[in-house]
């Protein structure tokens, strides 16, 4: 019996573990439509929705009379260049004004990378192919290296190492979103940003935590990597929202301190 009702986001998943499981790389092509729907047990023209909402996000290229195929990096950025990087750039732009000049405003930017992160870790864990999982390394490599240096650099290969991330979720979209994310968050919070990386124990946390993610990923475990990634974000979320509070304590004592030395001076004959 055809599974006709089934989900197409629970298809769609299932074609991106088939393509992992079978080790599939860009340019390899898929069995037959024939051969694939009885292989999951569901109808043709199921099989073409799922194979076309794949082929939207740039994961699969069809081609006619020559079958569905793994899409090349190339091509899904192509494919998913209806929302261009300009487009992006003019949507996200003029947040930056309002990202520097709201104290709270980095608190709505961790809240969207907190999903965001999470669902690119996991499509970067089904998608990635060799050259990701290279990249990825190497983007580890360097944030952990980074550790001895100052803040400002620590801060660029992070940044490099979420961005490796988004590189091997193979989604143009969000990697442009994700990119673009990371320059209202410096425009928000850019010394808190500094301290995040001096403070030893939260550089420990970051590096094992980075870890996790990388390690999830290259091992093809989409739902650890997901995981690992959104513990990532809330302990960034919280060490951020510490670092703020202790920041706002600090200017409020300073302010208490020069209205008591004004005091005394006016009182001073």
């Amino acid at each position: 019996m055809l599974r006709g009702s089934r989900p197409l986001a629970d298809l769609t998943d299932t074609i991106e573990a088939l393509i992992a499981e079978r080790g599939l790389e860009p340019g390899e092509r898929l069995p037959a439509e024939r051969a694939l729907a009885a292989e999951l047990n569901v109808s043709r023209p199921k099989l073409r929705e799922a194979i076309r909402h794949l082929s939207s996000r740039g994961r699969l290229v069809s081609r006619r009379g020559g079958g569905t195929y793994v899409a090349a990096p190339a091509e899904a950025r192509f494919s998913e260049a209806a929302l261009s990087d300009a487009a992006l750039s003019d949507a996200l732009g003029p947040l930056a004004a309002e990202a520097a000049g709201e104290p709270g405003y980095w608190h709505d930017v961790m809240e969207i990378r907190k999903s965001l992160d999470a669902d690119m870790a996991f499509h970067a864990a089904l998608r990635a192919g060799p050259q990701d999982k290279a990249n990825l390394q190497a983007a580890l490599e360097n944030v952990l290296s980074a550790a001895a240096t100052d803040a400002q650099t620590q801060a660029k290969a992070d940044s490099a190492f979420h961005m490796a991330v988004a590189e091997a979720s193979h989604n143009a979209v969000m990697r442009q979103v994700m990119a673009g994310l990371f320059d209202l968050l410096r425009h928000s919070i850019s010394r808190s940003l500094e301290k995040l990386y001096l403070i030893p124990s939260t550089a420990q946390a970051l590096d094992d935590q980075h870890r996790a993610i990388a390690a999830a990923i290259i091992a093809g475990r989409p739902e650890e990597a997901r995981t690992a990634a959104l513990l990532h974000l809330e302990f960034v979320e919280e060490t951020l929202r510490e670092i703020e509070d202790d920041a706002a304590r600090r200017r409020r004592s300073s302010r208490v301190a020069q209205r008591q030395n004004q005091q005394e001076k006016e009182l001073t004959p």
